[in-house]
């Protein structure tokens, strides 16, 4: 499976916002690709480059695009939430969390189960090997927002504050544990780095008192 797993906050009224009208996503998503936003200064592109510059070019103007076809398909839509659009956008260019195609293994590590088979809680115990099972990469309730890979999820602000402190206590003893039972035997100061990547991410938007947003692409 060669998709990736993002992860990104968001305000708790925003989110209620993109609840109700989830086609509004894509703006926000876009947004991360405005010229000011941070992601550009993280990718360092050279834009004396051709490729570069086009993919620039490009990328910056999916804001406006997808304004106009707001504009043209949902009218009413675009009237009711004028006055939200610019913190939408503010919001969007907050760089989101990519945990790459590594959140197959480390689902298993923090819920003892493949990803194929779903876990039907956010935070218990697997009945299996007796550790804790926390639904970090895979819960959360659906939005109606196709992706490219499945339906749009979100936490709650209680439900990324539950997940962080199941993570906080989830220790580098339990990583090993079920990165044997993976039958792993190289990588693990590389994917518990990750790990902990995620975990740091999970903690900031905790301490921000915002939601989460999860996403597949």
């Amino acid at each position: 499976m060669a998709i990736e797993a993002y992860f990104k906050q968001i305000s708790p009224d925003l989110l209620e916002k993109l609840k109700k009208y989830p086609d509004f996503f894509e703006l926000f998503d876009d947004a991360q690709y405005l010229p000011d936003s941070p992601f550009w200064q993280e990718l360092n592109l050279d834009l004396n480059n051709s490729e570069d510059a086009q993919w620039f070019d490009e990328a910056t103007n999916y804001v406006p695009q997808t304004l106009e076809k707001l504009k043209f398909e949902q009218p009413k839509e675009i009237e009711k939430l004028e006055s939200d659009i610019p913190r939408m956008l503010a919001e969007g260019k907050n760089s989101e969390f990519d945990i790459g195609k590594k959140w197959i293994t480390i689902h298993f590590i923090l819920t003892g189960t493949d990803y194929s088979t779903p876990v039907p809680f956010l935070i218990g115990q697997n009945k299996q090997d007796k550790l804790p099972s926390i639904n970090a990469i895979l819960g959360g309730k659906t939005i109606d927002y196709e992706t490219d890979n499945g339906l749009l999820r979100y936490l709650s602000v209680d439900e990324v504050k539950q997940v962080t402190q199941a993570l906080s206590q989830f220790s580098q003893a339990h990583f090993q544990q079920r990165f044997v039972l993976k039958g792993l035997k190289n990588g693990f100061d590389t994917l518990y780095d990750t790990y902990k990547e995620l975990l740091n991410y999970y903690q900031n938007v905790a301490y921000q008192q915002n939601a989460m947003l999860l996403y597949f692409g």
